[in-house]
């Protein structure tokens, strides 16, 4: 049988024990940032098991999907769930048992779905980038094509013209033969000042550090992809604007990007699953730690 989820350690729950997982095949699972969690974990006492989850079992039926999850809450019911899988749907449901999630459904969403964040920051007065919902020829050049499920700076296009808006558009059907409903696109115009933006790290809904990245050879600055990074001192108008980002929200950990727009912060994206490679090698500072004292925090008041 596929199995929806399946933990690599699995034991009698202890106080405070819990799962971390991840999607089969996710190239940001290494072993590393897992042993930064479990020894977080072990320096508060609690205990973190490792999981591989398969989506396709839920989103083929939600029923058996359901039905496994039960199965295995039998065996192990864990007090919390650190979801790196960058799956709303599978937060939605262990939250809908009982389990606490972190990051909670919701930013999983957001972090996951640039339509999602978009609208919703716009509805709140945070400055985004003019955009436009799915395939259609942009209103304006240069733009840059995002697909909404896009993450890491994949699966992000920079068209300079309407001819490259066409070429898009050909490689794309000659990839699939179609562009397919079921892979949402979204076009926004090109900020003004490409390769450069500002990473905000989020714990526990407080802005704990920002790093600015940039490139001079891709309009994307993502340290993964080549981007030089350096830590970034908040003005008070940046930090003005980070906390109106993150009020009303729910973050456990979450990096939230910012580009720049003649000079001006601009919204970018908010990623649930941030790595923290750059953090790590400019500071001292242990997110990671911060993050599992959080979590410790949180479960201790429930």
């Amino acid at each position: 049988m596929n199995r929806m989820i399946t933990l690599a350690d699995t034991r009698p729950a202890e106080t405070l024990s819990g799962w971390m997982l991840y999607t089969e095949g996710d190239s940001s699972r290494n072993p590393h940032y897992i042993r930064l969690y479990e020894e977080a974990c072990e320096r508060c006492g609690m205990s973190v098991h490792c999981g591989i989850y398969r989506p396709s079992v839920l989103r083929s039926d939600k029923k058996e999907a359901a039905r496994q999850l039960r199965e295995l809450l039998e065996q192990e019911t864990p007090r919390y769930v650190i979801n790196r899988t960058r799956d709303y749907a599978l937060a939605k449901l262990l939250e809908s048992m009982g389990i606490r999630v972190f990051n909670p459904s919701s930013i999983a969403r957001l972090g996951n779905d640039k339509s999602e964040a978009y609208r919703y920051m716009q509805q709140r007065g945070i400055p985004v980038m003019p955009t436009v919902y799915g395939i259609q020829p942009p209103p304006w050049y240069p733009a840059v094509v995002k697909s909404c499920d896009g993450h890491g700076g994949t699966e992000v296009w920079y068209l300079a013209d309407a001819s490259a808006w066409t070429d898009w558009k050909h490689e794309r059907l000659q990839e699939s033969g179609h562009l397919s409903a079921e892979k949402q696109y979204l076009i926004q115009q090109a900020a003004s000042d490409l390769g450069k933006d500002v990473r905000v790290y989020i714990v526990g809904n407080e802005i704990k550090a920002a790093v600015s990245r940039t490139s001079q050879t891709d309009f994307r600055s993502n340290y993964c992809l080549g981007g030089k990074v350096q830590l970034h001192q908040l003005s008070d108008k940046e930090q003005e604007l980070a906390a109106r980002t993150i009020q009303g929200l729910s973050i456990g950990m979450a990096g939230i990007d910012f580009i720049y727009h003649h000079g001006q912060w601009v919204f970018n994206e908010i990623e649930d699953m941030a790595g923290a490679r750059s953090l790590y090698a400019l500071t001292d500072y242990d997110i990671v730690n911060d993050y599992i004292h959080y979590i410790q925090k949180e479960l201790d008041q429930t």
